[in-house]
């Protein structure tokens, strides 16, 4: 199911696009008339994945400022517990650093990125290496990360956290 809510979200995003924001070239038809996703420019590549970085950081440094900046007021994010919105999402970063939990590391592996106009959807495996009262623990997964390019920046209104 959810990847049907992230198709749908990822087709509103697309749709309501204004051609003018665009960072990339629309998809392209392939030889049987579907289409494939854009080729994506390095400094594209880097900006997304700096963009998604920030975000990561920012949420387990519970940095408000960065988080109000790069999550739209619509952002949505789901795992296998279920859906929260941005309040949520900052609640949650809350309460993460007033537990004294810290991020030690971070690292994504197997990332694919696919573009179509001005949003880019990023797929990876994600290691996280967390600090709790002096004990550390590791945490691995996928992620399914939409970002789209609005206002000159990169932010990251939908993903999706689950099982590696």
């Amino acid at each position: 199911m959810w990847r049907t809510v992230a198709l749908l979200l990822i087709g509103a995003l697309v749709a309501n696009t204004p051609s003018a924001a665009r960072a990339q070239r629309p998809a392209t038809p392939d030889a049987r008339g579907s289409a494939k996703p854009a080729a994506i420019d390095e400094a594209t590549r880097v900006a997304v994945l700096g963009a998604r970085d920030a975000i990561w950081r920012a949420w387990f440094a519970n940095d408000t400022v960065a988080l109000a900046r790069l999550l739209p007021r619509s952002t949505t994010a789901g795992d296998e517990r279920g859906w929260e919105g941005r309040d949520e999402i900052m609640a949650g970063s809350h309460r993460s650093a007033a537990s004294g939990r810290r991020l030690v590391g971070l690292r994504f592996d197997d990332t694919r990125m696919h573009a179509n106009g001005n949003v880019v959807v990023v797929f990876s495996s994600y290691t996280l290496e967390l600090e709790e009262q002096g004990r550390r623990s590791t945490v691995r997964g996928s992620a399914s990360e939409v970002f789209v390019h609005t206002d000159g920046a990169w932010r990251n209104p939908f993903w999706y956290l689950g099982p590696r």
